[in-house]
């Protein structure tokens, strides 16, 4: 642990904590503020919508101008615009999601670009799986953390956005590398995109797209509504087969070092897709909940491997000029995974919950077999 990893980590979590610890709030925002379902959703969209098409922006002006002068700025208008919804009506609510959308566009995906700067090799992909760790514990215990203060007042858990103006102020000390590009614009985008098309970061990218498509699919909406209607679950019990997954995860990928080391990048997204065709074909033919958290232990193994292998993947290939556009780009593909599965999902869904599951199995099966002919 140094100073440059800790301010890192903090820059990981702001990147999740957007949505994470409104979720378990959205109720008591609706009565609060006296709205519709819809127009809950809508404070999603607001601000997960600019990460779609402004996070390889962010990253070209990472590769410019400097790592600081983005990640600090994009850190405090987080800050300032999330922590502000909670003195606002509805509408400028929106706008105010909409800008610290735009703010947390990239974090994630800059945080990675970092820990491609500052490490290499196997020491890479140890830290890339520490980061992992950290984000999984974050998508475990920002809901909870969220349900917390959502019951004192429903306006806390905007306050809890103003963590990114400390760590802002920590980022300010990261050892950022040293940027002396004296390319021109036109060679650095073709450079770039040059890059980007390379067959082993299209895979890389179309298989990140895929994990969020099953995740937020299957997963995320679909796996609550089978533990309910199957096995009778409230929501605490759902929360906390769900919570220990995100846990196992962190486990898994804080160990991703050994797992390269052993098994080499590329077997270690195989077996991560693996893992996932596994889980999912088991999860509709559980008898009992026993059976279901020993497939979602499976699908946690898949996450905590498949999730930072790729993402070393991506910092590995790109060199230091390009590597934010090339992550930022990444991310942008997650994104889209991100808003593919709940549809892909559902349209699957009108036939049989169960076929959810089974079809996320295929897709996974898939591309365990499209990132073994890649290296093969």
């Amino acid at each position: 642990m140094d100073r440059n990893l800790i301010a890192i980590f903090g820059i990981t979590l702001i990147g999740i904590i957007g949505v994470s610890i409104l979720s378990p709030a959205f109720p008591e925002i609706k009565r609060g503020l006296g709205i519709s379902d819809f127009e809950v959703a809508m404070l999603v969209t607001a601000f997960t919508l600019p990460g779609t098409f402004l996070a390889p922006l962010i990253g070209v002006l990472a590769d410019r101008i400097g790592r600081k002068k983005v990640v600090v700025p994009c850190l405090l208008l987080f800050g300032i615009a999330g922590s502000a919804c909670a003195f606002v009506d509805y509408k400028l609510m929106l706008i105010l999601r909409f800008l610290q959308g735009i703010g947390g566009s990239a974090l994630t995906s800059l945080a990675v670009t970092l820990i491609g700067d500052l490490y290499d090799g196997l020491e890479r992909a140890k830290v890339l799986g520490y980061n992992a760790g950290i984000l999984s514990l974050g998508l475990a215990g920002f809901p909870f953390l969220g349900g917390v203060l959502a019951d004192v007042n429903w306006k806390l858990p905007f306050l809890m956005f103003s963590l990114a103006i400390p760590v802002g102020l920590m980022a300010l000390g990261i050892d950022y590398p040293s940027i002396s590009d004296d390319r021109s614009l036109k060679r650095y985008f073709a450079e770039s995109l040059a890059l980007l098309r390379s067959k082993k970061v299209l895979v890389g990218f179309l298989s990140g797209c895929t994990v969020f498509v099953i995740t937020y699919g299957a997963i995320t909406i679909y796996l609550s509504f089978l533990l309910e209607e199957r096995f009778g679950l409230t929501p605490g019990f759902r929360g906390i087969i769900i919570a220990l997954t995100f846990v196992f995860v962190a486990v898994i990928a804080s160990n991703l070092g050994y797992f390269v080391k052993r098994f080499g990048e590329t077997r270690t997204v195989i077996m991560g897709f693996l893992s996932y065709a596994l889980s999912l074909i088991i999860i509709p033919f559980a008898p009992n909940i026993v059976v279901i958290s020993l497939a979602m232990l499976i699908f946690g193994f898949g996450h905590g491997t498949v999730l930072p292998a790729l993402q070393n993947l991506v910092v590995s290939i790109a060199p230091t000029e390009n590597r934010a556009v090339v992550t930022s780009t990444y991310s942008s593909m997650i994104r889209i995974g991100q808003t593919i599965g709940p549809i892909f999902a559902s349209a699957i869904a009108v036939y049989s919950i169960d076929l959810v599951f089974l079809v996320s199995s295929l897709l996974a099966f898939s591309f365990a077999i499209l990132n073994w002919m890649t290296d093969y």
